[in-house]
Order: structure tokens, then sequence, then C-alpha cells
């Protein structure tokens, strides 16, 4: 009798410990691009004191111990992993198995900037795609005085793009996709 009872015993106990982590590794952590200042968890499979954790610095990149700064800004989980296993694979260690997760995120916004009704920082939603149209009508559209043909969209490290908003609204051109950080900015009208 005590057999058996051992048996489910030990199997409850493997159920609630599996839940548990389970649990635990749900809690706050995630897959999925990496947004800037994102804080994020770095794992090596047998290498616990190459862990990393932190926020990613302004450039996107953190800093890990043997291979210094790795820039993961825009990549998903899986890539982020991928990328620092072919860093540590260059000369550490033979065979790398690198987990990474996202422990913290940061919102993702867009600037509208000049002649919009109401101007100001827009956040986006996480995983959805955002548009340049979607973003001057969540500012209220341009005012009357502004020059909606020489509309910029500053994105970080950049050119400067300058486009005619009437051409994407036509549909001469597509609506340009926005990312984290970007800026745009509607010009007045000289005449």
């Amino acid at each position: 009798m005590s057999i058996p009872f051992t048996r489910t015993v030990l199997i409850w106990m493997s159920v609630l410990s599996f839940c548990a982590v389970g649990q635990e590794a749900g809690k706050g952590s995630s897959a999925g691009v990496i947004g800037r200042f994102d804080r994020v968890e770095i794992r090596v499979f047998r290498e616990d004191d190459l862990a990393t954790r932190g926020r990613l610095a302004g450039d996107g990149s953190i800093r890990m111990p043997l291979i210094g700064a790795v820039k993961l800004l825009g990549l998903t989980t899986e890539e982020a992993a991928t990328a620092i296993a072919a860093k540590l694979r260059d000369g550490y260690l033979v065979d790398p198995q690198v987990s990474v997760s996202i422990e913290g995120r940061v919102r993702r916004s867009v600037t509208v900037l000049g002649q919009a009704q109401n101007p100001g920082v827009f956040e986006l939603e996480e995983y959805r795609p955002f548009t340049v149209v979607e973003a001057i009508g969540m500012a209220g559209g341009a005012t009357r005085i502004a020059n909606t043909r020489r509309i910029t969209l500053k994105r970080v490290g950049r050119k400067v793009l300058t486009f005619d908003l009437d051409d994407i609204t036509s549909g001469r051109v597509p609506d340009i996709p926005l990312m984290d950080g970007d800026v745009l900015s509607i010009p007045e009208s000289l005449f």
C-alpha cells in the first residue's frame, strides 16, 4: 500500500513543481521583438557566470562577460540568442546554448511635432504595425497652415526622410510603417 502512495506523492510533487516553474517563467518574462530600453535576461546553459540581466543601453546593446557589448535592439529573442551564441562560439565556447527573454518592456512611442492639431508623444501598441497616417490621425490631423508636402520622419541612426502626405493618402505611394522612437515633423506652409 505504501508503494502506490509514494508513487502518487512523487507524481503530484512533480506536477506541482512543473506548474511553479511555469508560473515563475511566465511571471514577467516574454518572447518577441526587443525594444529600445527593454530589460532582458540572458542565460547560457551550464555557464552561470555568463548570465546577464539588465536594461538595454541607449544604442540598443547590453554588455556581457567575455564578448562585451551585443546589439539586441530590433531582434526577436530567438535572433538575439543566435547572435549571442555565434559571438560565444567565436573563441570562447564550443556549443553554447543561449536563451534570451524580455523581463520588462518600455512602451513604444512616436512623436508628432509641428503643425498638427494636437502634437505630442503617442504610445504604440506592442505588436501592432503603426503607420505615418495613423500617427498624424492620432495627433488630430494637420492644421490648416501645415505644409503636408514636406513632412519629415527622423529615425534614430538613419537619414531624415521627407515625404508628401498627399502621395500616401491618395495611394500613389505606400504608407510608411513607424518604429519606436520615430519623430514626425509637420512644417508650416510659407504661403
